[in-house]
Order: C-alpha cells, then sequence, then structure tokens
C-alpha cells in the first residue's frame, strides 16, 4: 500500500518541483541603453583561475543607475561580466559585486563621471580565493579608463557577507 501511494504522488511530487516561481522584471526596472546621443561604455572583469580546484574571479555590474542589467532566464549575472553597456556621458552609479566558486561580496555601488566616446572597466583586487587558507575578507573595486589603463575613480570596498550562525539542537531517542 505504502509502495502504491508513493509511486502514485511521485509524478505529482516532481511536477510541482519543476515549477518555478520566475517572475520577469518589469521593462521599466531593466537598464535601457542609450539610444542617441554621445556616449561611453562599462564593462565588468574576470581572472581566469589558476588551479583546476577553484573558480574564474569575476567582477560584474548588476544595476546601472537602479536599473538591473539585462540578462538571459537561465544566466546568472555573473555570466554578464563580459557585456558592454552602453552608456550616457555624466554621472553614474553602477552596482557590482564578485563571485569566485562558492565565494561572493555584498553588492556594493561606485559611481565615476563617464566622458564621451570612452571605455570603462570595472577593475578589483581582492583576499578571496587568492590561497589555500586566504582570509576571505574582501574585495576592492574601482572603474578604470580601458585605453590608458588608469583608475578613473576612488576605492571602494566590500565584504562577504557574515557566516550564518550554526544552530544545533541534540536529538535525543528514547526506545
Amino acid at each position: 500500500m505504502k509502495w502504491t501511494v508513493l509511486v502514485c504522488a511521485l509524478p505529482l511530487l516532481t511536477a510541482c518541483m519543476s515549477m518555478k516561481n520566475v517572475k520577469e522584471l518589469p521593462s521599466e526596472l531593466i537598464y535601457q541603453p542609450p539610444i542617441s546621443g554621445a556616449s561611453a561604455t562599462v564593462m565588468g572583469k574576470m581572472e581566469p583561475r589558476h588551479t583546476r580546484l577553484v573558480g574564474d574571479r569575476i567582477a560584474y555590474i548588476m544595476e546601472i543607475d537602479g536599473k538591473r542589467v539585462p540578462k538571459d532566464k537561465k544566466e546568472a549575472y555573473s555570466d554578464t561580466w563580459d557585456n558592454v553597456y552602453p552608456i550616457t556621458t555624466g554621472e553614474h552609479t553602477l552596482t557590482v559585486t564578485y563571485r569566485m566558486a562558492g565565494h561572493y561580496t555584498l553588492p556594493t555601488k561606485i559611481t565615476f563621471d563617464a566622458k564621451a566616446n570612452t571605455n570603462y572597466q570595472l577593475d578589483f583586487a581582492t583576499d578571496i580565493g587568492t590561497a589555500w587558507f586566504s582570509k576571505d575578507s574582501y574585495v576592492d573595486f574601482w572603474i578604470k579608463d580601458k585605453a590608458t589603463e588608469k583608475p578613473v575613480t576612488e576605492v571602494v570596498r566590500t565584504a562577504p557577507p557574515p557566516e550564518t550562525r550554526v544552530v544545533s539542537y541534540p536529538i535525543i531517542i528514547n526506545n
């Protein structure tokens, strides 16, 4: 009897598990590149992994001026690191973050003044994943001019989220 109920319930349970609650963002909340006028570009950065045991180090842009960057449904935001985003000239605020294998940082904002016909890139320095027993404590972000390789912003530091507290309870089994 138990097996029959389990076999009958299995297709129903797996169907419920495969139905994800995916909701699209309204188009007003997604970044739209400028249509005309003087513009510049900005993109993230990836440093390839150094060994097979660790992942690539990726600094990526999540938002431009408070609007999410566009991405495919199945794509993670970190997969958009190499997208080149056209932006208007003037001041912009980017929300940026970092990922390396299972490590990541809290999103942080960095503001810069874009000049016409200039290509910018998000750059970073970190101790996350740089050595086997690194402290994994920070990522420093800045924006640089790709042509001159010179920074155009101040350094903004962010950190991984605090570790979750593990709470354990003893299990007592009385026979």
